[in-house]
């Protein structure tokens, strides 16, 4: 997402046009985006637990092998496709092409629709095929059912792109909502009904699908509700009948997104790799079918843990990021290295916080969000990729923010490729802790990347050492304090899953007290960064009043 904001920024600052009364109406619709774009991950990440907790770990299976076809579709209407497509509209309604404008809009609906009508087509009738490659030839109906998804991308994609581009986010912040909240219930209720009619786990993957389907029917209808004043049919109209023309536009417009969609479906290729090798890469460890199912469906445990932490450690050191872009368009290069330092220090921070936290309580934690502890080993290496994969986008944006786009979707794909590799070579060997091991290497690499790249452009990286080694000291109390909570109270109670919630969250408490009281009394932020931030200083002296 935040890759969108800054190509958002590019194409609404062409050529003088943006004023001061727009660009504070921008903002505020990016920042309502941004919000609502928070809400989706946050509702897309969290009821994959209820999922789980109704339709045991062989649905949970089902619906993780489906998930990325869906992902992918989603992704691109949501983060892809519309960013490109609002800052083309931006620069077309800058120069006063509006006729232009609308040729444009019309070709690349068209060639959305073209891709989206191959993708369905291609995924229902090829379905039996990509099922026996993935292992389990049953999966056949439930990604038929998830292939018509695509369908709706052309409207997703254009409806948010248009309104994108009039600076309007209201109605793309609404439909992002709709869709999540719309399909999350459908999905819970599709997979209660079903399982009460015994179709059983696959036929509650259907009705997965089937609600993901609903939630996107939502979106479009809540787009057109909100610009009921707009006559769509004038942006649907092909007024260039030229195959020609239609196939160099369409071209076109699919280079532009090549590189923020690459960046966005990061999470989305990891899972595709997982979703084509695991299940035959498990049964050469040695496992028969239906062991690797169990086995993939604990490991897919770690998703909604990963995407949450992830989305949790990078909010906060994300939003320093523009203030570093705007440091650096004004040529503040000592503005811009303090923004740089405090960013990459609050991610470090946050993500090792939450990283140290997971692996603690993960046992209480597996059996209060997925019944059981099962898989804990394996999800506690998996926790491991919340730190990485945090350092890696929050690198990605302060490259993105230095207009050097095409640096993270490079490191994506090598990450990929890093991850399809050690998959091949680790599962065979470890089984699942094969799997989570190459996800963790995989976003170190790609973290490495960033790291370097950054490096490359400044010259430097860190800053002083002295906040570091607070941060260090954090984590070490972090760990000392619930480790000696956890063993306290864990002895104490009888093994169950009332008991697991209660040590999980009060383990929590416990370490969220302590992260604040070393924070606020270690210098792990100088005065200035202080400063920078009132209302946690206004905080820090209160406490130290105390």
């Amino acid at each position: 997402m935040i890759g969108g904001v800054f190509f958002l920024l590019g194409g609404y600052g062409v050529r003088g046009v943006r004023q001061a009364d727009q660009g504070e109406d921008f903002l505020r619709g990016a920042l309502l985006l941004s919000i609502a774009a928070l809400v989706a991950k946050i509702l897309s990440a969290a009821y994959r637990i209820p999922y789980q907790n109704i339709a045991g770990d062989l649905g949970f299976y089902v619906y993780q092998q489906i998930y990325p076809f869906y992902g992918l579709m989603v992704t691109l209407s949501m983060y892809g496709f519309p960013v490109v497509l609002s800052k083309q509209i931006a620069e077309y309604r800058a120069n006063g092409e509006r006729e232009e404008l609308k040729v444009f809009v019309s070709l690349a609906f068209y060639g959305l629709l073209l891709v989206a009508v191959l993708a369905t087509i291609s995924l229902y009738f090829f379905a039996p095929a990509i099922a026996q490659f993935m292992g389990d030839v049953a999966l056949t109906e439930p990604l038929r059912a998830v292939s018509f998804v695509f369908l709706l991308m052309p409207f997703l994609s254009i409806g948010r792109g248009i309104t994108q581009g009039q600076q309007d986010m209201l109605p793309t912040a609404l439909s992002q909502v709709s869709e999540q909240f719309v399909r999350v219930v459908g999905i819970l209720i599709f997979a209660i009904i079903l399982l009460t009619l015994d179709y059983g786990p696959y036929g509650a993957g259907v009705g997965a699908a089937y609600g993901s389907l609903a939630g996107a029917v939502a979106a479009i209808i809540v787009l057109f509700l909100c610009s009921r004043k707009m006559v769509w049919s004038d942006w649907f109209q092909l007024k260039e009948n030229r195959f020609g023309v239609f196939l160099k536009q369409s071209l076109s417009f699919f280079k532009q997104s090549f590189f923020i969609c690459i960046g966005a479906l990061t999470f989305i290729f990891f899972q595709f790799v997982d979703v084509f090798s695991m299940i035959r890469l498990l049964e050469g460890y040695g496992l028969d079918s239906a062991a690797a199912y169990y086995t993939k469906s604990l490991y897919d445990r770690g998703q909604p843990i990963l995407q949450l932490g992830t989305i949790v450690t990078t909010t906060f050191a994300l939003a320093l990021v523009p203030l570093l872009s705007k440091a650096r368009s004004e040529k503040q290069q000592k503005q811009m290295f303090f923004y740089r330092n405090l960013t990459l220090r609050v991610t470090i921070l946050i993500a090792g916080v939450a990283t140290l936290g997971l692996i603690v309580i993960m046992e209480p934690l597996n059996s209060m969000l997925f019944t059981d502890r099962s898989g804990s080993g394996v999800l506690k290496v998996f926790s491991l990729a919340v730190f990485m994969s945090a350092l890696y986008m929050t690198g990605a944006a302060i490259l993105q923010g230095y207009g050097q786009v095409h640096l993270p979707a490079i490191a994506v794909m090598i990450g990929v490729g890093v991850k399809l590799l050690l998959n091949v070579m680790f599962i065979p060997m470890y089984g699942a802790f094969g799997a989570a091991s190459a996800t963790v290497l995989s976003f170190v690499v790609m973290a490495g990347s960033m790291l370097y790249g950054i490096y490359k452009h400044d010259q430097s990286l860190w800053g002083k050492g002295k906040p570091y080694g607070a941060v260090l000291i954090t984590f070490v109390l972090l760990y000392v304090t619930t480790t000696i909570w956890g063993t306290f109270l864990g002895g104490l109670l009888e093994p169950s899953r009332l008991h697991d919630t209660i040590l999980a969250l009060s383990t929590v408490v416990i370490g969220a007290v302590t992260v604040c009281i070393s924070v606020l009394v270690l210098p792990v932020f100088n005065e200035k960064e202080w400063e920078s931030i009132p209302k946690l200083n206004k905080m820090r002296a209160r406490f130290r009043k105390v």
